[in-house]
């Protein structure tokens, strides 16, 4: 009786391994997993510890233990990507500016120009962009105008599409403005509000 009871031990460990190496390779089902397979060693080293089923306490504690190894990698896999897509979605939707034109992007803010013809008036602020990255990417770049006081006085956005790695492309902001603020961008001060990449 007492030998069925010592061999209970080594056989509980091998089924929960099993079932816990089975398990491991599923995201947040896995740390159930972890648990089965902590109990399932734990198990097997009783069995040993009082010699009973050897053999099968052994293979349960392999089993165990490469069920806790799957599911720790599978984890931080899992957590590598959510960091990935979680960094993607602070570039694209504007919060790594910094970052951005640190890694990724060249912004060459030109100088603002007026032609004033008879009936109308033509604005733009040439800006050059180059992609410093190594894969091909998507920008979008708001670009804020201010008075000598440092008040805003507009914005626009403008888009460089699928530049490839290296490519630059020259582009105009301020073009569509009211009569009203022309005046006020001939000796304003232009700079980067915010990058968005993707």
């Amino acid at each position: 009786m007492e030998e069925k009871r010592k061999s209970g031990f080594a056989t509980t460990g091998l089924v929960l391994g099993i079932v816990a190496i089975c398990t491991s390779f599923i995201p947040i089902i896995n740390n159930a997993s972890f648990i089965l397979a902590l109990i399932g060693a734990i198990f097997g080293i009783i069995s040993l510890i009082k010699r009973a089923s050897k053999g099968q306490a052994i293979a349960g504690i392999i089993i165990c233990v490469l069920a806790m190894v799957i599911t720790l990698n599978s984890q931080q896999a899992l957590s590598d990507t959510l960091d990935t897509v979680s960094e993607d979605l602070d570039k694209a939707s504007g919060e790594q500016t910094e970052q951005i034109l640190k890694d990724e992007l060249d912004v060459k803010i030109g100088e603002f120009d007026v032609e004033e013809e008879e009936y109308v008036t033509n604005t733009k602020l040439p800006i050059k962009v180059k992609n410093k990255s190594s894969e091909t990417r998507s920008f979008s770049i708001t670009v804020e105008a201010v008075d000598k006081e440092g008040t805003r006085i507009t914005e626009d956005t403008i888009y460089a599409n699928d530049l490839k790695a290296g490519q630059s492309q020259s582009l105009e902001a301020f073009t569509f403005i009211t009569s009203d603020d022309t005046d006020k961008l001939k000796d304003a001060k232009f700079e980067i509000l915010e990058v968005s990449s993707y």
